[in-house]
């Protein structure tokens, strides 16, 4: 019998997998423990209900899989870095 793994974890960035900058945009969705509940954060922060980034789990929004890949697409424009975001980063 093959093992069989969970996925705990994806990663979604609006930048290349090779572009300097992409750690600093990297939005990730994570399983909440052994539940079908995903959180999505970016560095020590999660996203909340109103689109806000809180840096605590507290407010966070649990989604299923498929809508926190959605959320997590969403957010992964809008992110920035030192007031860059990926498109702004991508046509320097």
């Amino acid at each position: 019998m093959a093992a069989q793994h969970m996925v705990t974890e994806h990663a979604v960035c609006a930048l290349p997998g090779d572009h300097r900058d992409w750690r600093h945009l990297v939005i990730r969705v994570q399983r909440r423990g052994a539940t079908d509940r995903w959180l999505v954060t970016w560095g020590a922060y999660y996203l909340t209900a109103d689109g806000d980034w809180y840096p605590s789990m507290s407010r966070a929004v649990e989604y299923d899989e498929d809508e926190a890949l959605i959320a997590a697409d969403m957010v992964s424009k809008t992110v920035d870095v030192n007031g860059l975001t990926a498109a702004d980063l991508l046509n320097r």
